[in-house]
């Protein structure tokens, strides 16, 4: 199951935000060997503190959250602009109501621990989610830094960026780049989602409506 979760729901869904910023910790510091800052398990920044990001998450019916990432509109602060400005020769100059920033896109740790397949399905039920959510909403555009490793998943989900910029070569294989939000885009995605729910067992396909450990930082 697809939900959106937003800053002035974090009373009543403490357990979900909790669950997702543990998560991040697991996956980000641990496993990834960012440098974030953690907090009594917990992997915010600033901009969760502070702006008034978008989350999407996938969750089991029994609650559990299986994956999550975050949105930013780029007419205010985002990490494009701040922390990842640097990595770039060239000035990426992304500011448009009709564009947003995806940040910590993550797969959660019991799906990364499971088979290929379940992180593929939650990895692509995620972008799926994604991209219906930019379309009912009016966004024409997702922009977000990536892992070249990243470039052949994106392409088998059905969904890849176009590449903008490419990093310094002292700061690693790194790119920004757009994802076209569009109709024939998100029909893509969905028939891709079907097909690994098929292969998947029938209790994880009911947890869904409608590679890699994580993908735009």
């Amino acid at each position: 199951m697809l939900r959106i979760l937003t800053k002035d729901m974090l009373e009543t869904d403490r357990r979900a935000f909790d669950e997702m910023f543990r998560a991040r910790a697991t996956v980000f510091r641990d496993r990834l060997g960012w440098q974030v800052d953690v907090r009594d398990q917990c992997e915010r920044d600033r901009y969760d503190e502070t702006e008034d990001p978008v989350y999407l998450v996938t969750q089991r019916p029994s609650g559990t959250l299986t994956g999550s990432l975050r949105l930013l509109p780029t007419t205010g602060a985002t990490m494009l602009k701040s922390e990842f400005r640097d990595f770039f020769d060239q000035p990426i100059d992304v500011d448009s109501p009709t564009c947003w920033e995806c940040t910590r896109f993550c797969l959660h740790p019991l799906v990364q621990d499971a088979d290929q397949n379940s992180s593929r399905t939650v990895a692509t039920e995620l972008l799926s989610g994604l991209c219906d959510l930019a379309l009912d909403t009016g966004i024409e555009s997702i922009v977000g830094v990536y892992d070249a490793a990243m470039i052949g998943v994106y392409r088998r989900i059905g969904w890849k960026p176009t590449p903008l910029a490419r990093s310094r070569a002292e700061i690693g294989n790194l790119y920004v780049g757009l994802w076209d939000v569009t109709a024939d885009n998100s029909r893509t995605l969905q028939a891709n989602l079907s097909r690994l729910l098929e292969q998947v067992s029938p209790s994880a396909a009911a947890t869904v409506i409608g590679e890699g450990h994580g993908g735009m930082r």
